[in-house]
């Protein structure tokens, strides 16, 4: 059993060492891949001696396959990133996160320091200017943490402001929250988040689709918007001018057919004036964190029975008669709070945020004065 085990891991390396390989080919993306997939359904027979290169590759393409396959890049990459507690992922790798291999173009490779769980299916974007007012900090950080109660993923660019905000609003509320970075992993960017990383590394994942060493270069946060909004099931931007970049994550995310949020601010704020176009053209106008709660309702629900109700074979009728349920036996006419509901059950804490959110959904639970929960 134990060389079937090791056989299948030696496998699933070699296919994430042929996906790691093609990605480092110039002007080699999803499109040129999945043609490739086309013709060769083993990726592992890149390797072969007898590997015919597709007519369509150029010289310089053939050229540097072949450098690459017959180096120990790979080998190198993967050695690096244990040692910096670092994994790689493939396009192909069941853990890639779903919302994500649904958009146009996704990354054929990602890093990741920390770790997807699939409650971060139901997630929520969180971005906006760099140099926001006192205002644009304040409600970031307070929609984001009220998001993280209700148990969504904030994902973030991890940039200053509010990005950083929103990564530390979810935290507060020991929500989960995903940092995707225009930098190696190995490079944090900017220099004053090093704390705010180890966080985010304890309290949901950083991703990156650049090698390590990749240094936040200009053009590649463009590309680094695309994760961001590909990631999530909607958008949310609170404070950004006609040129800020959120803007690009916003038409990204309206492009894929995701949802796309907008916070209003005074009509002479030059960081406000991104936003308030954004819902003169059609993005919802939030005010508090319910705004979005209330469009996503049915995608939670969806993403929580197949969680949660699906795992645990009974519906939420079945769940109220079921006395054994820890949870429900431990919730009562007494208000509780998030914490007091952590200590009486053994549940992972994003796992319990999403049974509540369920359960409250389902009208089994409600939140009362002070966000303490109990039965409906």
């Amino acid at each position: 059993m134990g060389f079937v085990l090791s056989l299948k891991n030696v496998k699933a390396m070699e296919l994430q060492k042929a996906v790691w390989t093609l990605n480092q080919l110039p002007d080699f993306g999803i499109q040129k891949f999945k043609r490739l997939r086309e013709t060769v359904r083993d990726l592992n027979q890149l390797f072969d001696p007898q590997f015919r290169i597709p007519s369509e590759w150029t010289a310089d393409l053939s050229s540097k396959f072949q450098e690459l396959s017959t180096s120990d890049k790979f080998e190198q990459e993967i050695d690096k990133c244990r040692k910096a507690g670092i994994r790689i992922l493939s396009l192909l790798d069941p853990e890639y996160p779903k919302n994500l291999s649904a958009v146009y173009d996704p990354p054929l490779i990602l890093y990741i320091k920390g770790n997807f769980i699939p409650e971060d299916e139901v997630a929520i974007a969180v971005v906006g200017s760099r140099h926001p007012t006192t205002y644009g900090i304040r409600i970031a950080n307070r929609l984001a943490r009220e998001l993280a109660e209700k148990g969504v993923t904030v994902v973030s660019g991890f940039a200053r402001g509010i990005d950083g905000q929103a990564h530390r609003g979810a935290i507060s509320a020991k929500g989960r929250t995903i940092a995707v970075l225009g930098s190696g992993l190995d490079v944090i960017y900017p220099k004053e988040h090093e704390l705010l990383f180890e966080e985010i590394s304890e309290h949901g994942a950083l991703i990156s689709e650049f090698p390590l060493g990749t240094p936040p270069q200009a053009f590649n946060f463009p590309k680094r918007n695309r994760i961001i909004s590909g990631l999530a099931r909607g958008v949310l931007v609170v404070e950004a001018s006609q040129k800020s970049g959120s803007l690009i994550t916003a038409r990204l995310a309206a492009e894929e057919g995701r949802e796309v949020y907008s916070v209003p601010g005074p009509i002479d704020s030059i960081v406000s004036s991104g936003t308030n176009q954004l819902i003169q053209t059609g993005a919802k106008l939030v005010m508090q964190a319910e705004n979005i709660l209330e469009d996503l309702a049915p995608q939670i629900r969806a993403s929580l029975d197949s969680l949660e109700v699906s795992s645990e074979k009974v519906t939420a009728e079945s769940k109220i008669s079921n006395v054994e349920d820890p949870l429900l036996k431990l919730l009562t006419n007494q208000p509780l709070s998030f914490d007091e509901i952590a200590v009486g059950v053994s549940q992972n804490p994003a796992q319990l945020r999403s049974r509540l959110t369920y359960l409250e959904l389902e009208g089994i639970v409600k939140r009362v004065f002070g966000g303490r929960y109990v039965r409906s």
